[in-house]
This record gives structure tokens, C-alpha cells and sequence, in this order.
């Protein structure tokens, strides 16, 4: 079978690249000076950082799913894991001395390929993928109808396929290595900044996130009690079941808390303080490795481009970019927008350089993800069959393409066997209550619509042509075909109905490293016309910023940013939280407003409520009345007068309720507190007047 490797190309325009601290030279070698020294740990540090988190969130991962058969305390797993790091730590040291891999955070090569011979060549060439990549990203961004939807999709897919000539290089089997590319110390410095100051950013955001009473809330419980809570713990004390939205295998919160008890702080403040701001700089260095790797030419504008668009198109709640800083506490989104650009590095370096190193990375990174998010469970074997059945059609190396998927989907694929063998499934809950999606609405989710969608169709279906020869365009041709296949109308849906994942389904888009492909389009050059391009050079880069900034919503919008850090909950809301539990409450639940019941879990453990979050009551049944007695009480204590009152305290006999505690705003249920037999002990000023009252001659039960 013909065998394809990936030629020596040409130096990247932005000129020469310092060696960095893994490159070698052949020959002798002369002692370096400390200066040269920093400046090559300088270049270095996106590498080193983004690896060293990989390996030791892998480890991690390891540990705590052995401790679901072991169950040790999250104390004693932390203690093991530190062990672990200095183990590993060793082990990379040695084998760093006796290495002869050359992982490298770039590849040699244009950004884009240049131009056959002639105008009639050009065109046979490239005139079918860009026509075709130009109707379909129209279509599916300003199209209405199916009939638009399918044209999109179909012209989509032959843009992938007719690109795929342009994938396969000259020469036969006679082919070379690719040369690396690092940073170098001048971009280092840049992409530094940059991660500072997406990590202060992310700190004054306080943008709400109503997941967080759960993620949160498992980190103050693992924080507070030094226990796993495998059961229920937001309506009971791990007496109810599981919800299914909390299967066992992530570990990222119980990380989370058992850091805070080893920090002595709280867990909030582990997360918000201490967690946001070392993802977000984690979060754009995978980003600036995955555009060095990828795009090398003007590497530096394409970062530019890509941070514009993550940070300036972020409005809805279920946005690609909302799922960066707003919420990047939350595994999923470290999942796609840390671990996704770093597995697309992990593929090329392998394919391009041999490097057993990137092949173990991977493997790891694998390992992490499912720590990180269930999601990972679906779409990382999703990534890793799309490189494997791209590498298998264009080079034919099946012994890679068997590597690749197995090294990275095969502990995602065991974990989600044995979480669904073993428990009720994987993020099942959600699937049971979500909206479903149609590939329109997908499509707009992760693309968006209008021009910032033809930005987003551009970038994808163009990807194949306008990345650097060799791996990177055609690890991008593969997660290309494999999104817009699955955005054929009826695929997701038949899919959600054989396996029940319909609301993780929904995020196929996500293996695709979206924000670093819509940086290298503003990069774009046409071929052959050497003025237009210098013009283009300018202006696009400058032309995409204008778009995202007059189209998009910014991540900052609807007053959510704040002058210094907080725990993305409104500063009176949190301080009424506390206030309670500094009260001498009876036995039992606590009713209060909603928006204070789901603070509370995110406060403490120790203080339970009627209903930390509607929501969850899905895997108890909507209909029960253990669901419908807590829907009733919520909606009293938010002052709805629509409420029988006749019915509220049997809800409240039922639930156990030990304490009420109601804005004094809430005049319906404060006036209506002798009627149920609520005795006032405890008031708070405004702001945040709050009245709390004891249920006299009930004793609280809890569930």
C-alpha cells in the first residue's frame, strides 16, 4: 500500500524560531548561558505547563477511580496523588535525559498551499471546495427551511471531499518529517500576557450559572466532610439515590474540594480564587499550542484573532464560547476548550514525528477527560474515530489509525461501558428533561448564525485548505466530514433515540477546535495576486475583529462584570446565605427563595434545603409527590399568590420543613406565616431583609 508521509516545508513567515529547550543540535555543544537559559524555559512554558497539567489531572483521575472500589477518604487520596506527582516527576526527568523523541509545538510549513500553475489549474484545484464551502456556509447560516439545511450540508460535505486532494502531497512514498516550530521568546511573552489577562478577567465575571449549585456544591461537600458523596446530597443526606446527572466517574469536583480542605479554604474560593484563574491561563495556552502546531504563519494574528472571537462571541447560555471563562469551572468546559485543542496537538505530533511522548500525552489526556466530564465519554472516541478514519482513507496507514483511536478513546469507552453497566448511565437526566436540538439549532449553538455563522461554515469547511500541509489539514478534513455527516438531518435524532445521549449528542461540534480555525480564515491568501494579499493582510484580521465586536455579545454583557473577584453569585444573596446558616435552626429542611436555596449548597453542606434546584427533581419524577410538594413550597417562598395556602403546610408536613425564611418584600407569605403555624426567631435589614420563622409544634423530619 502506498505509505504517506509529510515533506520538509519552508520556514514560516514570522521568520526564524529560537530553539527551544527540547530541540538538539547535532555536533558539539557549546554550555549555555544562564540568560539563554530563561529565554528558552520562557518559550517553553505553554508546553511544559499544559503537559504538566495533563499528567497530573490524569493521575489524579487514576487514583480516584481506584478509590471507588477502595473508598478512602479525598484526604488520603490527595496525599497519594502528590506522592504520585514526585514519582512522575522523576520518571520525566530520566527519561527527558535519555530521550531521542522531538515533540515539538509546531510544524514547518506554509498556512496554506500554494498555488498549481496557472489559472486553469487553480481552479480544478480549488474551485469545487471553496465554491462549495462558500453556498454551504451561506446556506446553513442565512438559509431558512430544510431545503436550505440540506443543501448546506450536502455542499458542506463536498467541500471536505473535493479538499482532500490538496491533503494528499506530492512525492509518493518519498516524504520527510516535519520540520518543528516552537515559540519563540518574544511569543511567549505575548501568549503569557494574554493567559494573565484572561485570567484576571475570568475572575470579575460573575456571570450565574445555574449548573453551579451542583458542581460547586459537591466540592463544599467534599471540602466540609472529607467524603465522596456517591448518593444524593442536594435534597438529602445521601439517603436518596444518585441523580443521574451525577455518575461517579467525573473527578474534577472531588479534585476541586479536596484541594480546598488541604488549602484550609473554602471550596468556593478554591474554585473561583484558585481553580478559574489556572484553567483560563491553561485554556489559552492549549489554544496558542494547537495554532502554532496547526497555523505557524503569523501565528501571533491568528491568536489574536481566535482570543477576539472566544472572548467577544459569548452570549447565549449554551454557546461554544460561553463555555470558556464564564464557565470554565465546570469539567465540560475544560473538556472543549483545553483538552480538545490539546488532543488535535497530541494527533499531529505523533503523525509527524513519531514521538512515543505525544502518544502517552494522549493516552492521559484521554484518561483526564473522563475525569474531567461524562461529555468526554461520547465525543473523544468521536475525535479520535474521525482522525482514524482520516488518516485510514488518505495515507492508509491503518496501524496509525488504530493506534490513534484506541490510545485515545479506549478508557472513555471502558468508562462509559462500565458506568452504564454498573449505574443508571451517563448524564442520562439531562437527556430525559433537555429540549431536543435540531442540527439548525445545533448549528447555531456552536456556529452561529447570520455573518458570524458564515464566519463560523468558512472556517470549518475551508480548514482543510487553509491549514498547514500534512497532519494538521488532515486531522481538520476528518473532524470536518465527521461534524457535518452527523448534522444530516435525522442522524442526531436516531442517535439520541438508540442510546438516550440526545443532550450530550448535541455538542458533536465541539471536537472541532472552532476559535483556532476561524483565526487562521483571517489569515486567508489568495493565491497568485500578490497585492490583494498584502491588502488582505491587513485588513481581514482588522475586518473579522469589526464583525465579532458589532455582532457578537460579549462575554462581559448584561452588567456580569465585577470590580474585583467574586464567587459568581450576587453579593446579597451571599451574604443572606450565610446570615441563615449563622441562625439557631430547628431540625429539617430550610424554605426559602429559590435563588437562595440553590446558594446554599455552594455556602455549605451542613444546612439542607427544600429544593436546591427544580431541575434535579427529574430523576425523582416530576409528577411524584416528592417533586410536587417541593415545586408547591418553591413557589410560595417566591411569593407566587396563585399558591393554595391549604396546601402548604401539608407540603411542608410531608417535606419535614424545620425553618422558613422569606424576604420581607414577600408580604403574601409573611402575612400568611400564624395561618401555617410559623413562629418568627430570627430578621435581617435590608439589603437582603430577610424574616425567618420555626414551625411551632412540629418537629422538622428530614428525608
Amino acid at each position: 500500500m502506498p505509505h504517506v508521509e509529510h515533506v520538509a516545508v519552508a520556514p514560516p513567515e514570522s521568520g526564524p524560531q529560537d530553539a527551544g529547550p527540547e530541540s538538539g543540535r547535532i555536533g558539539v555543544q557549546r554550555p549555555r548561558s544562564t540568560s539563554t537559559r530563561l529565554r528558552s524555559l520562557l518559550a517553553a512554558t505553554p508546553v511544559l505547563l499544559t503537559d504538566a497539567g495533563v499528567v497530573a489531572f490524569a493521575l489524579w483521575t487514576l487514583l480516584y477511580h481506584l478509590n471507588l472500589v477502595l473508598d478512602l477518604r479525598p484526604s488520603v487520596v490527595f496525599a497519594a496523588w502528590v506522592g504520585a506527582l514526585v514519582v512522575a516527576a522523576v520518571a520525566a526527568w530520566r527519561l527527558r535525559r535519555h530521550s531521542t523523541d522531538r515533540p515539538a509545538d509546531g510544524g514547518g510549513g506554509e498556512g496554506q498551499p500554494e498555488a498549481p500553475a496557472g489559472w486553469g489549474g487553480l481552479l480544478r484545484r480549488y474551485g469545487v471546495p471553496v465554491g462549495a464551502a462558500l453556498v454551504a456556509a451561506l446556506c446553513a447560516a442565512l438559509g431558512g427551511g430544510p431545503a436550505a439545511w440540506w443543501v448546506a450540508i450536502l455542499l458542506g460535505l463536498v467541500a471536505v471531499v473535493s479538499a482532500w486532494p490538496a491533503i494528499r502531497l506530492p512525492g509518493g512514498t518519498a516524504t520527510r518529517t516535519a520540520r518543528p516550530v516552537e515559540t519563540t521568546p518574544g511569543q511567549a511573552v505575548v501568549v503569557i500576557l494574554a493567559a494573565l489577562a484572561a485570567a484576571g478577567l475570568a475572575t470579575l465575571l460573575a456571570r450565574v450559572s445555574l449548573d453551579d449549585v451542583f458542581y460547586v456544591g459537591k466540592s463544599v461537600w467534599v471540602a466540609e466532610r472529607d467524603q465522596i458523596p456517591y448518593r444524593d446530597f442536594l435534597f438529602s443526606e445521601q439517603v436518596l439515590p444518585a441523580g443521574t446527572a451525577n455518575p461517579p466517574i467525573p473527578s474534577f469536583e472531588v479534585f476541586i474540594g479536596a484541594l480546598a480542605r488541604v488549602l484550609g479554604i473554602h471550596a468556593a474560593s478554591a474554585t473561583w480564587y484558585v481553580m478559574l484563574p489556572l484553567l483560563a491561563v491553561g485554556a489559552i495556552f492549549a489554544l496558542w499550542r494547537l495554532i502554532l502546531r496547526w497555523a505557524p504563519r503569523r501565528p501571533l494574528v491568528v491568536f489574536g484573532v481566535a482570543l477576539t472571537y472566544i472572548v467577544l462571541v459569548a452570549g447565549q447560555p449554551d454557546a461554544l464560547n460561553t463555555y470558556h471563562l464564564p464557565r470554565l469551572t465546570q469539567g465540560k468546559s475544560v473538556f472543549v476548550h483545553a483538552l480538545i485543542p490539546l488532543a488535535w496537538v497530541y494527533l499531529t505530533d505523533f503523525l509527524e514525528t513519531r514521538s512515543r511522548r505525544a502518544l502517552v500525552l494522549l493516552g492521559l489526556l484521554s484518561v483526564g477527560a473522563v475525569g474531567l466530564s461524562t461529555t468526554a465519554v461520547i465525543l473523544l472516541p468521536l475525535l479520535a474515530a474521525a482522525a482514524a478514519a482520516a488518516i485510514l482513507v488518505v495515507t492508509r496507514r491503518f496501524g496509525d489509525a488504530v493506534l490513534c483511536f484506541v490510545v485515545a478513546s479506549a478508557y472513555p469507552l471502558g468508562s462509559g461501558i462500565l458506568t452504564r453497566l454498573t449505574t443508571n448511565g451517563i448524564d442520562q437526566a439531562v437527556a430525559t428533561y433537555a429540549e431536543w436540538r435540531s442540527p439548525q439549532v445545533i448549528w447555531m449553538l456552536s456556529l452561529w448564525l447570520g455573518l458570524l455563522g458564515v464566519i463560523g461554515g468558512l472556517a470549518l469547511w475551508l480548514a482543510p485548505l487553509m491549514l498547514r500541509s500534512g497532519a494538521p489539514r488532515l486531522l481538520a478534513a476528518g473532524a470536518a466530514f465527521a461534524v457535518t455527516a452527523l448534522l444530516l438531518p435525522g442522524v442526531i435524532s436516531t442517535a439520541s433515540d438508540l442510546t438516550g445521549l440526545g443532550a450530550v449528542l448535541w455538542r458533536v461540534p465541539w471536537i472541532v477546535p472552532l476559535p483556532a480555525l476561524v483565526g487562521v480564515l483571517a489569515t486567508l491568501r489568495l493565491p497568485r495576486l500578490t497585492v490583494p494579499n498584502r491588502i488582505l493582510a491587513g485588513l481581514l484580521p482588522a475586518a473579522m475583529v469589526v464583525s465579532f465586536y458589532t455582532l457578537g455579545t460579549p462575554m462581559w454583557t448584561a452588567g456580569v462584570l465585577r470590580d474585583e473577584p467574586s464567587w459568581r453569585m450576587p453579593e446579597v444573596r451571599k451574604n443572606v446565605t450565610f446570615w441563615i446558616t449563622r441562625q439557631d435552626l430547628p431540625d429539617g429542611p430550610v424554605l426559602a427563595p429559590t435563588s437562595v436555596m440553590r446558594a446554599m449548597p455552594q455556602v455549605t453542606s451542613r444546612v439542607r434545603v427544600v429544593m436546591a434546584r427544580d431541575l434535579y427533581l427529574t430523576d425523582y419524577g416530576l409528577q411524584s409527590q416528592f417533586a410536587q410538594d417541593r415545586l408547591l413550597l418553591g413557589r410560595f417562598a417566591d411569593a407566587d399568590e396563585s399558591i393554595p395556602l391549604d396546601q402548604v403546610r401539608p407540603a411542608m408536613d410531608r417535606v419535614g420543613v424545620g425553618a422558613v425564611c422569606l424576604w420581607r418584600t414577600n408580604k403574601f407569605a409573611v402575612a400568611a406565616a400564624p395561618e401555617l403555624g410559623l413562629e418568627r426567631f430570627a430578621s435581617r435589614k435590608s439589603p437582603g431583609g430577610m424574616i425567618c420563622f420555626r414551625r411551632v409544634g412540629v418537629p422538622g423530619a428530614g428525608n
